[in-house]
């Protein structure tokens, strides 16, 4: 069987297009790979941030007061201990929406759930909500309406 050059130029072409196209699915799939690794490495960056964040206001003897008098007293907490309390929180807050965007825990809410009543577990957490953290949470529908019911819940309780 004698080919023409025109049948191998042809014949060179399917080849090489085949090819083209065996690597550009490799470097897809490769891309997929990066890009599922690169958001692990940010959730676990976001996580130990967190991690950091609340080992620093523990250890800190004057945060840990402001936590606890926020926490149970909001309502004398001076102008700046709000404004301290505030920035603090929104932290956490930030920390928590980036996690939620991430899905850390995939479709399984019981870490989150747990999570949310310890943190809006106290009159002045759930103050902090009210005055300031809602806008945080609003920036995800998913996260606005998840920690709505827990406040919900919690506030019905404390009724």
């Amino acid at each position: 069987m004698d080919m023409s050059w025109d049948q191998i130029a042809t014949l060179a072409q399917l080849v090489t297009g085949a090819a083209t196209l065996a690597v550009a699915v490799f470097l897809w799939s490769q891309l997929k790979v990066q890009h599922r690794d690169s958001e692990r490495d940010f959730a676990f960056a976001n996580e130990t941030k967190q991690q950091d964040l609340f080992a620093s206001w523990y250890s800190d003897e004057s945060a840990c007061n402001l936590l606890w008098k926020a926490y149970n007293s909001y309502e004398s907490l001076s102008p700046e201990e709000v404004h301290r309390f505030r920035l603090m929180y929104q932290q956490m807050y930030l920390h928590q929406l980036n996690a939620w965007r991430l899905k850390r825990d995939g479709d399984d809410l019981r870490r989150w759930r747990l999570q949310w009543e310890r943190i809006l577990g106290s009159p002045g957490q759930r103050r902090y909500l009210e005055e300031f953290g809602r806008p945080i949470v609003e920036l995800d529908p998913g996260l606005k309406e998840f920690v709505e019911e827990i406040y919900q819940e919690l506030e019905s309780q404390a009724v």
